[in-house]
């Protein structure tokens, strides 16, 4: 005579010593026929509604993970130019631009200043008659001799008296290529007149690639707001785009 099933066939509980019926599901205890596959113990698997949030608690945390390693991974750019009056954002390639034929290097400029002079290593940009830049570019990375090069180059008959306000010009840079400077007051002589007027010079130099570039600012100047105009440059903000927006050779 067959032996009762020990499990049950249905659930695989074990029935116990006497037991009729399933203590679990109460299907009866029949005698005899295969052992149940089922192991002593064995749950039932997971529910749909169970694994359908499981699953979105899956998806949700994934979402999550992704989005901070996207934030946590994005490029930072500080655009914070040499005055740092205003946020000039990315290079805006336009029509008006200066292309040095010798060196390579491209500078964007507003239309507010209007190209004087130019040779195929750097140019002039003029506002009016006491705001203008100059940029020129020397082979190699002697930024210091580019800067001293870039003082002894202006005209004494125009720019005099010359004297230091700082021997560093904080956020320097040329093109977001970090760089070095220094902060002149001086006396802007208008040609054709006889009177003068207080003027900020700044000077930077920046190196990339085995270029120096250097920039001369020149702008009218108000020492009274020294805090909000950093180096007393009045109108600084309109030559930030130009010193920001110099595209070195081999640079998009």
């Amino acid at each position: 005579m067959d032996s009762p099933a020990r499990f049950c066939p249905q659930c695989g509980t074990d029935f116990g010593p006497g037991a009729a019926f399933c203590r679990r599901c109460g299907r009866p205890r029949a005698a005899g026929g295969p052992p149940a596959l089922a192991v002593p113990g064995a749950r039932g698997k997971l529910s749909p509604f169970a694994v359908v949030l499981f699953s979105g608690l899956i998806l949700v945390f994934l979402v999550v993970a992704l989005s901070v390693a996207a934030v946590e991974s994005r490029p930072t750019v500080n655009y914070c130019p040499f005055s740092c009056l205003s946020q000039v954002g990315p290079r805006l390639l336009g029509e008006t631009a200066y292309h040095s034929t010798q060196f390579g290097y491209r500078v964007e400029y507003a239309p507010v200043f209007t190209l004087t002079q130019q040779s195929p290593s750097g140019m002039e940009l003029f506002g009016n008659d006491d705001n203008f830049m100059k940029f020129s570019a020397i082979a190699g990375d002697d930024v210091q001799g580019a800067i001293q090069e870039a003082v002894n180059g202006l005209d004494t008959a125009e720019v005099q008296d010359l004297r230091v306000i700082s021997a560093v010009v904080p956020g320097a840079e040329i093109g977001y290529v970090p760089g070095t400077g220094e902060a002149f007051s001086a006396n802007f002589a208008t040609p054709g007149f006889t009177s003068s007027t207080p003027v900020s010079v700044v000077v930077m130099a920046a190196a990339h690639r085995g270029l120096t570039i250097s920039v001369v600012v020149v702008g009218s100047q108000d020492l009274s707001t020294y805090v909000d105009l950093p180096l007393g440059l009045q109108y600084g903000e309109a030559f930030d785009f130009e010193v920001s927006n110099t595209v070195w050779p081999g640079d998009a």
